[in-house]
């Protein structure tokens, strides 16, 4: 009784929840605030294909609350867990964000997801009133939510309602976007067509979606290819699945599993054209391992286990296989393996049909036969269904049991006219045929162009031939008077010569006095920069020395005054045994304080190991750059000791104090150094005479707001890369050395966190600066 009150509560406290949802549709405002957000999220293959854990990385440094919100809502597009979606939820509603009513949504289906049985008409329900609410709001890619209502169609049995959705999602993201949602539908209504045994349109859907995700995803892109491959190998088109497959098995970057997947396809389509060596290779490789790490999954043993069973029962090795199949029976049994799943057909009762039929055990075998043909129908896969068919119509005819055949033979002509009706004769999709007719097309106009253009040019050839001819009698005429005219411009020439060559001596030696300056110029400016250099080390060493040397003066000082004190006291001079006691306690209280200076410059030199809570709070500009200035510095020298930077600083005397995140703000200078020494150690390393690494940071007061320019001499940014330095993932360094998300981040804080500006101004192989503006 309890359970069934629990159950209608929730029952109840969804509706409600949806009803609102339905009600909260958000103000223009709110639809224009989200979609601004929503802009600053790149999406394209960097993110699609890049791991979630790199942006599970980022989110587990930020604390900014709209850092981490931005960080979730791009995560949350690939896949994240339900403690994460909470997190978003939570965040959302603090902030007052209008996506928070499809947040709480998320949150609501994976608690229903969670229940056991699961109610699935009521997380279907759920998931359509949360892709509602973001495409109210704009054009949010939403793949991870569409994918999970197909499963839940899937699993409720219905296809029929799946294909009407997301036709209509489909005919709304096609004039609304993005093209990721597109994609999607194409490709959930691929596969519907797929189960139902249509492959014309199958194909052609798949087609489609595999156009587009190849604009954003290059995983997704390959796995399209790999289903069309397997589907027209289902269609009876191995000729035409083969290209596919290995199109897709070529890719370096596809994962074990999806390599798996394509070794049984094409191990079918080998064992299907009697190529039995190819088709046991590749079935063998199915079940290989890729590396010492890699591990073979129990539902992928299983669905590699047929196919290989089968190819030794065409070669007629039943012996061997038996104990294959044997396995993969126990295998289905224990994970209760379907007909059809994401990694493909699982044909296990018409192989055991076909085993007992060579080892002529009839009775099974019937058995087998009629099992596989029942699964087939109950999980509506009309393409096996049919082979199944013809399956049990050439059993019971081998078995001279004409009557029994000619039922299934009869249903098994009247589904393939049924699945013949909307296919074509060539068993290639009409979307590729028109595909290749519209190549065709634009060949020919090519052709027909190019003819036209010859055509002309033949006749403004003609033309200028005429125009030729008489222009040779007017030149014969000239030729006479230019003769003479000849031989008056070679007098001129003579002198002209004389007077160029006097002109490029005067040159040259220009040049010579341009280049002896320019390099006692390069001298001059070396010198003062390693000068400034050492005046910054001798004054860092000279700020420590300082309470050194007193702690080390009072300390010899006090060391005297205990032996004189030990004389007096023995000598009962109790007046001077006090006045000694009173020194040595001075002298101590200096070194303390002595001691005490010096700890603080330590301590001064590490507070960039703090925590940022997140609060904000006064932070001197001033301190903060100097400290990170040094920190920079000195981590870069710890990995490196023979690297050396001139370190410039021009502080504004007098800077008011802004309000803002230490740990934040630290982070983002800490980062611009970091980079401004990497530039300039980069460009060291490539050997250019002369060269010295110049890092400055200078600070001034602009109005209301505080200026900070870090600035340095480095490699520089090329035109092409300054217009993406500020997105995620994007990084000019080499491969393993960066992960793009820095100044992405460090834009994010400086904008988004503080109210301010981060731009940057560049000269490829002259240097660099940033420039950061914050409100005080």
């Amino acid at each position: 009784m309890t359970t069934f009150l629990l159950r209608c509560g929730g029952g109840l406290a969804l509706l409600l929840l949806l009803g609102l949802a339905a009600q909260a549709q958000p103000s223009p405002a709110a639809k224009a605030q989200f979609q601004r957000r929503l802009r600053a999220m790149h999406f394209g293959h960097r993110f699609w294909d890049a791991p979630p854990d790199s942006l599970r990385r980022v989110l587990a440094t930020q604390r900014a609350d709209t850092l981490r919100l931005q960080t979730l809502e791009h995560l949350q597009a690939l896949y994240t867990s339900e403690a994460e979606d909470r997190e978003a939820l939570t965040l959302a509603t603090k902030l007052r964000y209008p996506e928070r009513v499809a947040l709480r949504l998320t949150v609501s289906a994976n608690q229903l997801a969670r229940a056991q049985p699961p109610n699935l008409p009521a997380i279907r329900d759920t998931l359509q009133a949360l892709v509602t609410q973001y495409d109210a709001l704009g054009a949010v890619p939403l793949v991870r939510a569409l994918a999970n209502i197909r499963s839940v169609y899937d699993q409720q049995n219905q296809p029929e309602a799946k294909r009407a959705y997301f036709q209509q999602k489909l005919a709304y993201y096609q004039q609304h976007g993005p093209v990721e949602n597109v994609a999607a539908c194409y490709r959930f209504l691929g596969s519907y067509y797929d189960s139902r045994g249509d492959y014309n349109q199958a194909i052609s859907y798949r087609l489609r979606a595999a156009e587009l995700f190849r604009t954003f995803s290059e995983a997704w892109y390959y796995n399209e290819i790999s289903v069309i491959g397997a589907e027209y190998a289902e269609w009876g088109n191995g000729a035409r699945a083969l290209p596919y497959l290995q199109q897709a098995a070529s890719w370096p970057s596809s994962d074990a599993s999806n390599e798996r997947f394509l070794n049984r396809s094409i191990a079918s389509i080998y064992l299907q054209q009697g190529r039995y060596p190819q088709a046991m290779r590749y079935a063998t490789l199915a079940l290989r391992a890729r590396s010492p790490r890699d591990t073979v999954a129990a539902y992928e043993r299983a669905l590699g286990l047929v196919p290989l069973g089968a190819v030794l029962l065409a070669q007629g090795q039943a012996a061997a296989a038996r104990p294959l199949l044997q396995q993969a029976q126990r295998l289905a049994d224990s994970l209760h393996l379907p007909l059809y799943s994401g990694g493909g057909n699982f044909e296990l009762p018409a192989t055991w049909a076909r085993y007992y039929a060579v080892t002529g055990d009839y009775a099974r075998a019937e058995a087998a036969w009629l099992a596989a043909y029942r699964q087939a129908r109950l999980e509506h896969r009309e393409p096996l269904r049919l082979a199944y068919l013809h399956g049990l119509a050439e059993f019971y005819q081998q078995r001279g049991q004409p009557a029994r055949a000619a039922p299934y033979a009869l249903a098994a002509l009247g589904l393939a006219d049924t699945l013949n009706a909307a296919q074509t004769a060539t068993r290639v999709a009409q979307y590729e045929l028109a595909q290749a007719d519209r190549a065709q097309q634009a060949r020919m106009a090519r052709l027909r162009q190019q003819q036209t253009q010859a055509a002309t040019q033949s006749r403004r050839q003609r033309r200028a031939l005429l125009w030729v001819s008489g222009g040779v009698f007017v030149l014969l005429l000239l030729a006479t008077g230019a003769f003479y005219a000849f031989l008056r411009s070679q007098r001129l020439a003579r002198l002209v010569t004389a007077q160029k060559q006097d002109l490029q001596t005067q040159r040259d030696q220009l040049d010579t006095s341009l280049t002896e300056l320019r390099q006692t110029q390069a001298q001059l400016i070396q010198k003062e920069k390693m000068a400034s250099l050492g005046e910054l080390t001798a004054g860092i060493a000279h700020e420590i020395q300082n309470p050194l040397n007193f702690v080390n003066n009072f300390a010899d000082v006090s060391a005297e005054l205990v032996n004189e004190l030990h004389a007096a006291q023995a000598a009962g001079d109790a007046a001077e045994v006090a006045a000694l006691a009173g020194d040595l306690a001075q002298n101590l209280s200096k070194i303390h304080q002595h001691g005490q200076r010096a700890s603080s410059i330590v301590r001064g030199m590490l507070e960039h190991s703090r925590a940022s809570t997140g609060e904000r709070q006064p932070v001197e500009v001033n301190a903060l750059c100097s400290e990170y200035l040094r920190l920079a510095y000195h981590g870069l020298r710890a990995k490196d000791k023979d690297f050396n930077a001139t370190l410039e600083t021009d502080l504004a005397p007098g800077l008011p104090p802004v309000n803002g995140v230490p740990g934040d703000l630290g982070r983002v200078l800490l980062n611009l150094f970091t980079n401004a020494f990497y530039a300039v150690q980069q460009r060291q390393l490539a050997g250019e005479p002369g060269y010295v690494p110049r890092v400055a940071v200078a600070t001034q007061q602009l109005g209301e707001q505080v200026e900070i320019c870090v600035s340095d001499n480095g490699t520089g940014i090329p035109d092409s890369a300054k217009a993406k330095i500020f997105q995620p993932f994007f990084t000019t360094k080499p491969t393993g050395e960066g992960t793009g998300l820095g100044l992405s981040l460090s834009y994010d804080i400086i904008t988004q966190g503080h109210g301010g500006a981060l731009t940057v101004e560049s000269q490829p192989g002259v240097g660099t600066t940033f420039r950061i503006t914050l409100p005080k």
